[in-house]
């Protein structure tokens, strides 16, 4: 079999997206929603697993970008962050932003484990971007309202 024209694409694998409609099943929604109603927040294990955290907006500029100026074709494309940060660390700022009294509370490791470092390679996503990603500060900043 041959193939008469080949397809351009892009396949972006996306690394831990939060914002405004997210499920509330994800980590940040469900810090969010603990801290402003001063619920316990729980960690899994000892909270040291790292991610990196991307603002949707940041998300979506760059993959729009990819297809509107037929950028990384036939490439792979991590759509991310650079900053990485613990789930402890996000759970502290989390409630900080939102003057929360709640208390962070270990529950057991995950029985069947759970990744201890995520961090995506995202010079790509840099050159899509085109500006500075927004400050997880920041981009949590926008949804505390939606929250409370």
């Amino acid at each position: 079999y041959k193939r008469e024209r080949s397809l351009d694409f892009t396949i972006f694998r996306f690394f831990n997206t939060y914002g405004e409609k997210q499920s509330s099943d994800f980590v940040v929604s469900k810090f969010l929603k603990a801290a402003i109603s001063g619920e316990d927040i729980t960690i899994n294990g000892d909270g040291l697993q790292t991610r990196t955290f991307c603002y949707i907006e940041d998300n979506l500029e760059a993959t729009i970008n990819a297809f509107e100026n037929n950028l990384f074709n036939n490439e792979i494309v991590n759509i991310g962050n650079e900053k990485e940060i613990s789930i402890l660390e996000l759970a502290q700022i989390i409630k900080k932003i939102t003057n929360s009294s709640s208390k962070i509370i270990h529950l057991d490791a995950l029985e069947e484990g759970d990744m201890t470092r995520r961090k995506p390679d995202v010079e790509k996503m840099k050159t899509l971007l085109k500006r500075d990603f927004t400050k997880l500060e920041e981009g949590l900043g926008y949804l505390v309202p939606l929250f409370s």
